[in-house]
């Protein structure tokens, strides 16, 4: 699988706490270099006008958001790289497109396993004159900090100022900004999208091997991106089991794919059923992580029950193109000499070439797993009615580890399918299928403008029914998902009526 970059973006409740954890070599084991476009004094202004504005603007909920973070995750190899440069490039590189102070720090984490680095922004523009402002007549205060009117407002009965109030002298600073109100760029959704563009652009052009080269995930496309476990995290129990699901999917995805299903279908697919019910469950019944596992559940029961069909069709699917290819000719007459130039199939037969080996690897390995994966159910069935009694328990021992060497069968076979295209320049299975049909279609269009230069009419009237039976696969998946749900909802109410019959005989 190729690897994606990985950016995240966190809001910081003291910016200069932060700024100084990442930086302070006393707090931090594995720290390679810092660097800072601003003194230190720039975060503690930057601190004190958002505590000010956030007390100005008299929210009852929330916490102030006085800077922002980026976490950037690098390949391994650029530890090669001079550190105090290698950082201040990507420092330079944000605050010249964006305009705002950084200070950023290059890190491992303690299992030396991670090299990041964290990059803390200002979210606002440093005014080019200090904005100064001072009282044209006494101010008063109350307890919360709070500007009334008159004198009288901050007395107690016997005319003292009560505890905590206080009278700003005419002639004093009562307010200073240093800074303009926060950026509209930081506050909008596609930023961190436009941030993981630019540093997945910025890692390409600075490591210099090919397997080191990183991607964006593309979330519209038919896989499910896995989640980051951080240290620590009160959910990681959660998080590895959906992480395990996710996976699940993306290797069906992928078996889907090269046993002739199109991306098209599945991303649509995913669409309907994985993102539109999640999105559902959230807004019905809130984030329940059981309810999210259940719907990933039975999109991936759907998507292997259309990996069956494909499967078991895939012979009848090879007759008809050979039929198709091996369509009855007719000759007309001789092509004449003031004909154009015969077209040159050459090109297209060569990039065919290349890639139809790696799309037959790709059949004959999935066609492998496809067998080992039912040979598991198989004994594994065999395993779930097999008594518990220590008169079976040799038996269960053996079914076990036919198990264990099913499984681990199946683990080489899923990772040739990841290794086979990256061997061959692709950076995963998609990539890989996607260019065996575009040079397929390409031949095939050359070969039929050969045919119509020769003069050879080819009549194949399955050809022209292909449409109808393309229309009919289309919609393959989304009669599995109705057939389930209609299944499931039977289930519940064949349920219903036997707990129902049971109350009414009592």
């Amino acid at each position: 699988m190729p690897r994606h970059s990985f950016i995240r973006m966190t809001k910081l409740t003291d910016v200069r706490g932060r700024v100084d954890y990442i930086s302070n070599p006393k707090r931090q084991e594995h720290l390679y270099a810092s660097y800072s476009t601003v003194k230190p004094e720039f975060w503690q202004y930057l601190s004190e006008q958002a505590q000010h504005d956030f007390w100005k603007s008299n929210q009852k909920t929330g916490k102030c958001i006085e800077g922002r973070e980026l976490i950037i995750a690098l390949p391994e190899s650029l530890r090669k790289k001079d550190p105090d440069l290698l950082l201040q490039l990507f420092t330079e590189t944000f605050r010249q497109k964006y305009g705002v102070q950084c200070t950023a720090a290059l890190h491992h984490n303690k299992t030396m396993t991670n090299y990041h680095i964290h990059l803390v922004f200002a979210d606002r523009d440093t005014l080019e004159k200090t904005d100064v402002k001072r009282a044209t007549r006494n101010m008063f205060y109350d307890e919360a900090g709070r500007h009334v009117r008159t004198k009288k407002e901050i007395l107690d009965a016997d005319g003292n100022i009560r505890p905590g109030c206080r009278i700003l002298k005419k002639g004093e600073i009562y307010d200073i900004k240093w800074f303009s109100g926060r950026k509209d760029v930081f506050k909008d959704r596609n930023f961190l999208d436009d941030v993981k563009v630019l540093y997945t652009d910025l890692i390409n052009k600075v490591v210099e091997h090919e397997e080191d080269r990183l991607q964006i995930f593309d979330a519209s496309g038919p896989y499910l991106a896995t989640k980051k476990i951080g240290k620590n995290n009160p959910r990681e129990d959660e998080i590895r089991s959906d992480n395990q699901l996710r996976q699940e999917w993306n290797q069906t995805v992928d078996q889907v794919l090269i046993a002739g299903g199109s991306q098209e279908e599945v991303t649509a697919f995913k669409r309907e059923e994985v993102v539109q019910r999640v999105s559902e469950s959230v807004q019905i019944h809130g984030p329940q992580p059981g309810l999210l596992a259940d719907i990933l559940r039975r999109a991936i029961a759907v998507l292997k029950e259309f990996l069956n069909l494909l499967m078991q069709s895939v012979k009848e699917e090879a007759e008809v193109r050979e039929t198709g290819e091996s369509s009855c000719r007719t000759e007309s007459e001789l092509p004449e000499k003031q004909k154009s130039e015969r077209p040159d199939s050459r090109e297209a037969e060569l990039r065919f070439m290349q890639i139809e080996p790696v799309h037959q690897k790709l059949y004959k390995t999935n066609r492998k797993l496809y067998a080992l994966q039912k040979q598991k159910e198989t004994v594994q069935l065999a395993l779930d009615h097999t008594s518990t009694s220590i008169f079976h328990r040799r038996e269960r021992k053996e079914l076990q580890e036919r198990i264990d060497g099913l499984e681990r069968q199946i683990t080489f076979c899923r990772n040739q399918l990841f290794l086979i295209p990256d061997a061959n320049g692709f950076a995963s299975v998609k990539e890989a299928e996607q260019e065996y049909h575009a040079a397929k279609k390409a031949l095939e269009q050359v070969r039929r403008a050969q045919a119509k230069w020769d003069g050879i009419i080819t009549q194949d009237e399955k050809n022209i029914e292909q449409p109808k039976l393309r229309t009919q696969k289309l919609s393959v998946l989304k009669q599995l998902a109705e057939k389930q749900a209609e299944t499931s909802e039977r289930n519940i109410n064949h349920a219903d009526t036997k707990v129902y019959r049971k109350e009414a005989s009592l």
